[in-house]
């Protein structure tokens, strides 16, 4: 099927004669004549193309192109704009291709070269299409394309993927907060014949109301909701021939999930507060931390979108059960980090290596990541991470001699006072969260507000906060 083009014009007569000849042609013709009409028309339309006069009543042709780049900058979106001209208007034209128009055609011109015009246009804007996400497939290799795969668990998987890498229907991946299933997903995504095209995240815990995951997942229209004041694209748009990533898909609103299991099943939606049905192909991949078969018997998540999702299902098994990625990962990250904060890159002493295997990594690979990271800022020109270090950064490992445990709280007969017990629970839980705050509250099961309350009694700060710096 050929593009839609929105074809502006004030003159009737040349209007309808140019609609004539582009549905001719097989183009999709939306005509408006006047500049208001026609902006109206494209917050409420998809349109590939904006076939313009310059000269026109009211908002002009230019005026035009700017509300457009407007409303198109935040999805990152190109939509051509080509200006018709009478033949003593080129000066103007070519103005208004300085201002970003992708070309103008006098009026004059016959249907064969308007014809001839738009498709250049339209094959021109594809092509920087394909170049912007080729640009992000090749960042998005660059940062998840080292796997590290020792273990024979995370071996099988990637195994297991090359089975069906090629044609997948859906994927459900399985595991702890931090295991890395993102990083699996962006695996399969680029081992697949999408690779080329867009992997979209959508991280359903940070939406959890119906219209917030709604706008953002489906898009909405202009005057959908209080705030949106044009149309917007949403995700499902955005992964059109790649691939849209569901994580945390146990946390989706529930009346969200029948509208995102109707997408899925038919590949056609319809935007927030929208009559028009948008066709995409795309393939899907979720995420979970939670058991949904249990969510499902509680009422939390519907059935017949787990069946849509479970048809091919991986188990990412925690780091403590794959000890053999742990000095791999570590390695990894200190290179990672070196590099970032232009830091030389540290050996690691046996008795080091040892605590780094021994520890359970309550936060997975997230947590270890965060430890290097957090060595690499507050330890640069160490040559080397000792076990002392270690234990400087709160890793405590069980051992018989001293009957503690990983977050305990008392050792021997010593009582800590209570402040100390909290923070040290606060500690813990933000540890586990990735030190996100919100994810800590819940883990605690608090509200976010006693949380930042907390944080800010007992002076907690972390690298990764913009505001505060690393405790020394």
């Amino acid at each position: 099927m050929k593009a839609t083009i929105l074809l502006v014009e004030d003159d009737r007569r040349y209007a309808s004669r140019i609609a004539k000849n582009l549905s001719l042609d097989g183009y999709d013709v939306l005509t408006a004549y006047s500049g208001e009409e026609a902006l109206d028309l494209f917050d409420k339309e998809a349109v590939d193309l904006v076939l313009s006069d310059i000269k026109m009543p009211g908002m002009n042709g230019i005026d035009l192109l700017k509300k457009i780049t407007e409303r198109t900058r935040l999805d990152e979106l190109e939509i051509p704009v080509i200006f018709l001209t009478s033949v003593d208007s080129v000066r103007v034209a070519v103005d208004a291709m300085k201002a970003g128009a992708s070309d103008y055609i006098t009026k004059d011109a016959d249907r064969d070269e308007i014809v001839l015009r738009i498709e250049k246009v339209l094959s021109e804007s594809k092509v920087r299409a394909e170049n912007r996400s080729l640009k992000r497939h090749i960042q998005t290799a660059n940062e998840f394309g080292r796997l590290i795969a020792v273990s024979p668990p995370i071996r099988a998987i990637l195994q297991e993927i090359e089975g069906f890498v090629d044609a997948f229907p859906g994927i459900l991946i399985e595991g702890e907060t931090g295991v890395g299933k993102e990083i699996i997903a962006r695996y399969i995504h680029n081992r697949s014949p999408r690779a080329g095209h867009a992997f979209i995240d959508v991280n359903c815990a940070a939406l959890p109301t119906e219209n917030l995951f709604q706008s953002e997942v489906f898009g909405h229209e202009k005057g959908a909701f209080t705030g949106a004041v044009g149309r917007k694209r949403g995700k499902l748009e955005l992964a059109d021939g790649g691939t849209l990533f569901l994580d945390e898909i146990g946390d989706m609103p529930l009346e969200s999930q029948g509208k995102i299991l109707r997408a899925l099943e038919t590949q056609e939606f319809e935007r927030l507060g929208g009559n028009q049905k948008i066709r995409v192909d795309l393939a899907f991949i979720a995420a979970t931390n939670k058991d949904l078969r249990r969510e499902v018997e509680e009422g939390r998540f519907r059935r017949d979108l787990l069946y849509r999702l479970d048809i091919i299902r991986l188990r990412i098994p925690p780091l403590r059960e794959r000890v053999e990625d742990i000095l791999p990962l570590t390695r990894h990250y200190l290179e990672e980090y070196a590099r970032k904060y232009h830091s030389p890159v540290p050996d690691i002493t046996a008795s080091a290596q040892h605590m780094l295997t021994a520890y359970p990594w309550p936060g997975n690979v997230r947590e270890l990541k965060n430890l290097v990271e957090r060595i690499i800022l507050r330890h640069r020109h160490r040559e080397a991470i000792d076990e002392e270090m270690l234990r400087g950064e709160g890793l405590v490992i069980d051992t018989p001699e001293s009957g503690s445990s990983q977050g305990s709280l008392s050792s021997g007969d010593d009582l800590l006072p209570l402040s100390e017990i909290e923070k040290k629970a606060i500690i813990a839980a933000l540890e586990r969260a990735d030190w996100v705050q919100s994810e800590a509250a819940k883990i605690l099961e608090i509200s976010p507000d006693r949380m930042h309350a907390r944080v800010k009694k007992y002076g907690l700060h972390h690298p990764s906060w913009r505001s505060h710096k690393p405790e020394p």
